[in-house]
């Protein structure tokens, strides 16, 4: 299988299941070609990144005994072995460890035994461990997460399998950690990190130790409530807004590193430069850090606060590599990875879905196109275009286009055909969200149209994230004439 047939199958799979996730594709794919390297060697690289490195390298080899004729086959066998080289240094490691402490218990006995020493007089006092730094910036604050609760949980039985949980998540995090708790919601899944979701109604909150596996504070709501008048709520909800915040704009940043590497083959020698002129206008602006160091001038280049090492890419990961090449301050990773952005358009319900692999980023309402004019496909965003000229405004404030078609997702000056089947082809939204929509994506962001409703979803979208667009992104002299 080859890079054009893969990318067939994706596309092809994707416009048949547009809410399943790149993992979901790799099992298909393997299962369906179990003689091909490609579907085994993505789920090795999948469970790599997760920090599972049994799974990975049980894929890797199942990828390197099938068939030898394909870039992922030379792909799989080259992580294969370096994995299994990385896996002997560790073992060289423990052994290592080992004998040292063997020789460290052996010393510690033999200084019980009598005889002259130099042993401090019994009057001397050990001194007391120093007491560590403060954080620095570059420390982790407090994560916080929101998972979703059966709604007939209470009291002990809540609590025991909130404990359960937390045990689970344990090796994850080398520092205390919030927990909060909503109640179960259509299409939210129990007990699972729900990166982007933004709580109203909550069921508790919890603070966790991971060093002593201890609560720090456990308190439960019956029934559940917004709990305003209650500061740890308060103070966690805070938390979360800013790391899911921290978390879109690395999301966003990414996305655009891997389109521009998908366009010109490398990335760019500097964030900067993916804040150009239209059409090379990848982002509108470059989104500042939420969480500046101490020392940090607000008024210097937002490129200036995010930690930027090119040199760390790997082509061969390339969407995976960018952890290390554009890694998060402060905050840990999520546990299932972020993905590249996609958007999912679902005709019978209306909505626009902004997701980065399994997770949900936005959610907005749309209009479509009548007579079934929006056709179904996977489709890419050529150009992103600021204050798109058409007669009469009809496109709204932002325009997005797809490549080697006529139809575009833009804005509208009719803010009562969203909803609505009434275009004569286009995706329309609010302006309000187009300019949100257009804020996260990059031209090379994937977009699927399917004739299959959205699953019912408890979800609101978190606070506007808007990235200032300019004359630079304008088209002045150039009059569209899109299937609005």
């Amino acid at each position: 299988m080859n890079k054009g047939e893969f990318l067939k199958e994706k596309m092809e799979y994707f416009i048949r299941h547009p809410q399943h996730t790149e993992m979901d594709f790799f099992h298909y794919l393997s299962k369906r070609y179990p003689d091909e390297a490609a579907g085994w060697f993505h789920l090795g690289q999948e469970w790599e990144l997760r920090g599972k490195p049994a799974k990975a390298l049980a894929f890797y080899r199942q990828a390197v005994r099938s068939q030898a004729n394909s870039l992922f086959y030379d792909q799989a066998r080259e992580a294969y072995h370096r994995m299994l080289r990385e896996r002997r240094r560790q073992r060289l490691k423990t052994a290592a460890r080992g004998l040292i402490s063997f020789v460290l218990s052996v010393a510690v006995l033999f200084s019980f035994v009598p005889q002259l020493t130099l042993a401090p007089a019994l009057g001397e006092h050990l001194q007391p461990p120093a007491v560590p730094d403060p954080p620095s910036p570059g420390q982790p604050l407090v994560h916080t997460e929101v998972i979703a609760v059966p709604a007939h949980l209470e009291g002990k039985e809540l609590s025991e399998q909130v404990k359960r949980y937390l045990v689970k998540r344990r090796p994850y995090f080398r520092t205390p950690f919030t927990l909060l708790l909503v109640p179960e919601g259509e299409g939210l899944p129990l007990f699972s990190p729900l990166v982007f979701y933004r709580p109203h109604q909550v069921k508790g909150v919890i603070r966790y130790d991971t060093t002593t596996n201890k609560l720090i504070h456990e308190q439960y709501f019956s029934p559940a409530c917004d709990c305003a008048d209650q500061p740890e709520v308060t103070a966690a909800k805070k938390a979360l807004a800013q790391e899911q915040l921290a978390l879109e704009q690395a999301a966003i940043l990414r996305n655009a590193l891997y389109r521009y590497y998908q366009q010109t083959g490398r990335l760019p020698r500097h964030l900067s430069d993916l804040h150009q002129p239209h059409p090379a206008n990848m982002l509108s602006a470059l989104p500042r850090w939420p969480h500046p160091a101490a020392g940090v001038n607000e008024n210097q280049p937002a490129a200036s606060e995010w930690d930027y090492f090119p040199d760390r890419f790997q082509p061969a990961n390339a969407w995976s590599s960018l952890q290390e090449v554009l890694p998060l301050r402060y905050y840990p990773e999520p546990s299932t990875p972020l993905e590249p952005l996609r958007i999912v358009v679902h005709k019978p319900t209306y909505t626009l879905l902004l997701l980065s692999g399994s997770h949900l980023v936005r959610r907005y309402p749309v209009g479509i196109g009548k007579n079934n004019a929006t056709p179904d496909g996977y489709f890419t965003i050529l150009q992103k275009i600021n204050q798109p000229d058409g007669k009469g405004n009809i496109y709204g404030t932002r325009g997005m286009t797809f490549k080697n078609t006529s139809y575009a997702i833009h804005g509208t000056n009719n803010p009562d055909s969203i909803g609505r089947a009434m275009s004569l082809g286009c995706i329309r939204l609010y302006n309000r969200d187009v300019e949100e929509l257009y804020s996260f994506v990059s031209p090379g962001t994937d977009v699927v149209i399917t004739s299959q409703p959205q699953p019912s979803l408890a979800w609101s979208n978190g606070d506007r994230l808007l990235l200032p667009a300019g004359a630079r992104e304008q088209t002045p002299g150039i009059t569209y004439r899109w299937l609005h």
